[in-house]
């Protein structure tokens, strides 16, 4: 028999509240980089619905927890039981990254962190004074465009269906970042104008997923530069039908697992302190790219 001796009275506890969690490739990343960087914790998947949150909330505090990370559905209902919320993640309205700093739990949003950090090393460009549309403006738009303009970005479109999401978000930017932004539903006849002056078109919709497999966002066929560069925060399939059509006028493309990985780096980092090289952070992504119940 093999004695196990990594979990002590002195391992530190993590874990990431969700639900539903058991699809979850957090714990992979964030044990796997405890174990390189030599520190003694242990990160756990927990289970919780909405009406037990607040008590989960209690009894981790209670418990000492070193951080969690928090999915769907708790982003948004998790902000009123924090202590302390940083400045981005207030504007963006959703928390995934929680630190306990000396019994004071804060929340953070790293999406947006990871989106921007795999964005750069990905695609080797920045936003600096670029034109940018998000097509969608749910959750992730909303991270997404907070931290674009505070990126120095030149202007932001926003497209959507629901004409008061769209616009929330825009004056949320004009009224933190001046008059950057503005929105358009997907059947303005200005829609591909202005998506031609656009140096970087995103989808934060869910087109393309398992179940929406065959549709593009608003089910358009785009029409493309290929001097655009073009991101899908959806990561699987690898490719979807929006990234296709992208790829068919020639343009640099990029799925959203880079994404996934890199705001489960930046939380590591808020926790401990250390910085994770680029090169360690590629290797984690192909491994787990390599897992057998990964998403192809």
């Amino acid at each position: 028999m093999e004695v196990v001796n990594f979990v002590n009275g002195k391992t530190e506890l993590y874990g990431i509240l969700g639900d539903p969690i058991e699809h979850t490739k957090s714990p992979f990343i964030h044990n796997t980089l405890f174990k390189q960087f030599n520190i003694n914790a242990i990160y756990i998947p927990i289970h919780v619905n909405e009406v037990c949150l607040e008590n989960v909330i209690n009894g981790l505090k209670a418990q000492n927890i070193s951080g969690f990370n928090v999915t769907v559905p708790h982003k948004k209902s998790i902000i009123k039981y924090l202590d302390d919320i940083s400045h981005d993640a207030l504007l963006m309205g959703a928390v995934n990254t929680v630190k306990n700093i000396q019994g004071r739990l804060k929340g953070y949003n790293t999406d947006a962190e990871g989106f921007v950090r795999d964005f750069k090393e990905g695609l080797d460009t920045n936003f600096k004074d670029k034109r940018v549309m998000i097509l969608g403006a749910g959750g992730t738009a909303r991270a997404l465009a907070v931290k674009l303009a505070s990126e120095g970005i030149e202007h932001l479109t926003l497209v959507n269906r629901t004409e008061e999401n769209a616009k929330n978000i825009t004056e949320l930017i004009k009224n933190n970042y001046g008059g950057i932004a503005s929105y358009m539903l997907p059947d303005s006849t200005k829609l591909f104008d202005q998506m031609s002056q656009s140096h970087i078109i995103i989808n934060t919709t869910p087109a393309g997923m398992s179940t929406y497999l065959d549709s593009t966002p608003f089910n358009i066929d785009y029409v493309f530069d290929k001097n655009q560069v073009v991101y899908d925060v959806v990561y699987s399939p690898e490719k979807t039908k929006f990234l296709l059509q992208a790829e068919s006028y020639g343009c640099k493309t990029r799925n959203g697992f880079g994404m996934l990985i890199n705001q489960g780096v930046s939380a590591f980092e808020i926790w401990t302190g250390n910085i994770v090289p680029r090169q360690m952070a590629i290797e984690l992504l192909n491994k787990i790219i390599k897992m057998k119940d990964f998403p192809k």
